[in-house]
């Protein structure tokens, strides 16, 4: 299986301070290889060579370069310095890819375990409806909160999802909808309570994103206990 049309931006450009202040968790062993190759070799496989892009931070570029080189020998991953926001980040990978692409996904590095196959539902749904997210129904009763922390709503849990990635777009779409994006909210001078992934920028540029439902697990690891 080749995604010949698909560009796939992995974001590793975050602090991971909630794991720790002093060791970079992409870096830490997860079933015997640093926990960032686990998405590079999953995905880099089924994409044209040139259509994988790494947003690393400028300090850690070169030791996780030479590690994907080490476990992955004679890859076509391309390398971009992060930015000062995760969205700043993307934003440098997706200027990366070839302009002929049809669509881009984008995937958290601290996600070991998705799946191709799950990336080719999400695919599938994104050309339907022009974005696509993998998501879980929530296990808790979710409740939203007044300004005093107060139940002020019961959510009904069938109207409600737990999504994760690599998040699926139509690439002209993804674009326009960053280049719509205010600059501040790229350069961390403001940030957006509203704006926490790559679905929510689609949707607010009037984008649509299908929820594809899934049953394998695909956690983030965020903190040491994840692993």
């Amino acid at each position: 299986m080749l995604f010949e049309k698909l560009g796939m931006v992995i974001a590793a450009g975050g602090s991971g301070s909630r794991f720790s202040k002093t060791v970079n968790k992409l870096l830490v062993d997860y079933q015997g290889k640093p926990l960032m190759i686990h998405a590079l070799s999953t995905f880099l496989p089924v994409l044209a060579p040139g259509n994988m892009v790494v947003a690393a931070p400028a300090a850690e570029l070169e030791n996780m370069r030479n590690i994907a080189g080490k476990y992955l020998p004679g890859n076509s991953i391309k390398w971009v310095t992060g930015g000062a926001t995760r969205l700043a980040s993307v934003a440098n990978g997706v200027a990366a890819l070839p302009g002929d692409l049809e669509q881009v996904a984008i995937h958290d590095a601290a996600r070991p375990l998705a799946t191709v196959e799950l990336l080719q539902e999400l695919c599938s749904a994104a050309k339907e409806f022009g974005g696509a997210v993998p998501g879980a129904m929530p296990v808790d009763t979710v409740k939203r909160l007044d300004e005093n922390g107060l139940i002020a709503e019961n959510l009904i849990r069938a109207r409600l999802a737990n999504v994760a990635t690599p998040q699926v777009f139509d690439r002209r779409a993804y674009c326009r909808a960053l280049a719509e994006l205010d600059k501040s909210l790229l350069d961390g001078s403001r940030e957006s309570l509203l704006i926490t992934d790559d679905a929510a920028l689609f949707a607010q540029a009037g984008g649509k994103v299908k929820v594809v439902f899934h049953s394998l697990p695909n956690p983030k690891i965020t903190l040491p206990t994840d692993i």
